[in-house]
């Protein structure tokens, strides 16, 4: 089976050495047993080359406006946003859902949709690193993320990632705050140290950062989720969690949410 993923996005290239996450670990192994080729930025495949299209983007990805285009591919979409409209959707093969609360609603419009989601728990595994960071928020700074709300912690607090054109009051928020700021796209290498010497995760984002609640609970530690009700597609995994049989988080994720069940699941989607 040959699988093409498309990231359509102008700036897959330039992330992508930085890209370790479940997705990425789910496709390297697919890699093993299929024929995947990364189309990245805004380049397409040919019609007809591929058996299986995977798109990484939201319900409105202008990739999936070229649906007729591929009348012989099955098409599935990794979905992270709760839509704004599903009427894109509703031609595709299967929505990989990263959310229960994107899933129920997905599922709703009679689309078929799989909850699939999951982390790198290989490579985010706990050490015995010193546990010298009070407070670690790894999150792009942007006013739906929410810095400024935890900016009182102060030098206690470690923020890093990149400054979206609208996030520079969170930033200077921070900076007031005397948090510890750190500005860029860095290494997955360097994100995981940090956890591994945080003694706690806090996410104040109103929406996103599900990948930092997996990543946590992988390094064995629950993030604190402030905005439970807002962001309840981020809160949900804690609260799947704490009503399962396992004592320790990283046991849950390695047995609900690994690269492993991930890639279970999009197989599951396309064959």
């Amino acid at each position: 089976m040959s699988i093409a993923l498309v990231w359509y996005w102008d700036r897959a290239s330039e992330i992508m050495p930085y890209w370790r996450d479940g997705l990425r670990a789910a496709v390297d192994i697919l890699c093993q047993k299929y024929s995947v080729s990364y189309y990245l930025d805004k380049k397409v495949p040919e019609p007809g080359k591929h058996d299986v299209i995977l798109v990484w983007g939201d319900a409105q990805s202008p990739f999936l406006a070229q649906r007729q285009q591929y009348a012989n591919e099955k098409i599935g979409v990794f979905l992270s946003a709760m839509p704004v409209s599903y009427d894109l959707l509703k031609s595709v093969s299967v929505v990989y859902c990263e959310s229960q609360p994107i899933y129920e609603a997905v599922r709703a419009q009679g689309i078929h949709a799989l909850l699939a989601f999951g982390t790198d728990s290989s490579f985010y595994n706990p050490d015995d690193s010193e546990k010298d960071i009070e407070y670690f928020y790894p999150a792009t700074f942007s006013p739906w993320k929410k810095q400024s709300s935890i900016a009182h912690i102060g030098k206690e607090l470690l923020c890093i990632g990149t400054v979206q054109p609208d996030g520079e009051g969170e930033l200077q928020a921070c900076r007031d705050g005397g948090v510890q700021v750190e500005i860029g796209y860095f290494p997955a290498e360097k994100i995981r140290n940090y956890y591994r010497r945080a003694k706690r995760v806090i996410v104040p984002a109103i929406h996103g950062s599900e990948r930092t609640v997996l990543e946590s609970m992988s390094m064995n530690i629950v993030p604190d989720v402030i905005e439970k009700e807002i962001n309840n597609k981020a809160y949900s995994y804690i609260q799947e969690y704490k009503l399962s049989e396992y004592l320790f988080p990283r046991d849950f994720i390695l047995r609900r949410y690994s690269a492993k069940q991930y890639v279970e699941q999009i197989v599951k989607g396309i064959l």
